[in-house]
């Protein structure tokens, strides 16, 4: 068991279903694309249960943890799997098919029944499927968007409320927008756009990277960098959608100078982690949206994390699979202040042993 190992191909996503997890990488001259699951345990990559080699490069994954279902974008598909009960073995149950045949998918979410699915375009798709014993029996279109953004849909998100449901976007075209997906005579109906670029009014172009919303309490944190090299910032914002036609930006904090990949949300929703193209990983407290820790561990692009308890796993393009313990310079300071409370008590005995001639 270690906390860091090499895969020896890009990994490209990640996934956790029941303490294991799945590993999608390849995409580089002469590299294997393979899915691969390992067995977490707390601070160490586990066990490889399952190693599985592909034709193509698997890109992101996605998946329903009460069925042990999950897919993979692959050029214009997604390719479904499901896992064997003793988690040895995967088994290919369904290939959904993208048109044109030149589309490049980079993203798509799963909600009960719908699969929406964004491309490099910018184009939405919706589609509905039928579920049975652990299988998909079959997917069907019931709408798209065609320009719902000018640039690729790097996530989607879903949203309920009061009997209606909606779809969150983030886009590299600096945008998020909202989609009404209630009325299946109108399957997906666009309802407002918020943009960090907008609000700032900043000269540089952002890129909406990642995107996490919390459904009890309406809230999404997104993650923007601009792509002006010189000045490559991340920001973090929080936003209130309990009005979906008018999303409220609450409060935006600077997080590096550099992109930031992607973030991921902790189990019990208190914390961030965040990755950088330069192998920084950063813990971000939700409790007043602070920076609570920063940590270098690695030189390479951080493409992905995800929690795992009060873990992050993070994927590098640099093929490094690494797990990293949630810290906070609370704890930090807890520990500093222990540290001089003992070494004061411990002057004070040695005084006190030398007083009483109890020492030479």
């Amino acid at each position: 068991m270690q906390n860091e190992i090499d895969i020896g191909s890009p990994i490209n996503s990640l996934y956790i279903i029941e303490d294991k997890l799945i590993v999608a990488c390849g995409g580089g001259p002469g590299l294997k694309n393979k899915l691969i699951l390992y067995q977490l345990q707390l601070g160490y990559i586990g066990e490889k249960l399952v190693e599985n080699i592909l034709e193509e490069t698997p890109k992101f994954i996605e998946g329903i943890p009460s069925k042990k279902i999950f897919g993979i974008c692959c050029d214009n598909h997604i390719i479904f799997y499901s896992i064997s009960q003793d988690w040895k073995s995967f088994k290919k149950i369904y290939t959904l098919d993208i048109n044109p045949k030149d589309t490049v998918l980079i993203s798509f979410k799963i909600y009960q029944n719908t699969l929406a699915v964004g491309d490099f375009e910018g184009e939405l798709k919706l589609f509905n499927i039928t579920f049975g014993n652990n299988e998909i029996v079959s997917i069907n279109e019931i709408g798209f968007f065609h320009n719902a953004h000018w640039r690729g849909i790097n996530k989607i998100e879903f949203m309920s409320k009061n009997k209606m449901k909606f779809l969150i976007t983030a886009s590299g075209d600096g945008n998020c927008k909202v989609f009404d997906i209630t009325d299946s005579n109108r399957p997906i109906t666009f309802i407002s756009n918020f943009s960090f670029r907008q609000l700032y009014s900043e000269p540089a172009n952002y890129c909406m990277n990642d995107l996490i919303f919390i459904p009890g309490k309406n809230i999404a944190y997104t993650i923007q960098s601009s792509k002006n090299d010189k000045k490559a910032k991340s920001f973090l914002t929080k936003w209130d959608l309990n009005n979906v036609n008018l999303v409220t930006p609450l409060e935006t904090i600077n997080i590096s100078n550099l992109p930031c990949s992607s973030l991921d949300l902790n189990e019990n929703n208190k914390y961030l982690g965040i990755t950088d193209v330069q192998g920084k990983i950063f813990f971000v407290d939700l409790n007043g949206l602070r920076v609570c820790n920063e940590e270098q561990i690695g030189e390479n692009q951080l493409k992905c994390c995800k929690f795992y308890k009060n873990y992050l796993v993070t994927g590098s393009i640099g093929y490094k699979l690494r797990i990293d313990k949630l810290k906070s310079r609370f704890n930090l300071a807890i520990l500093k202040n222990l540290f001089y409370v003992l070494a004061i008590l411990g002057i004070c005995y040695y005084i006190y042993l030398k007083k009483n001639n109890l020492i030479i």
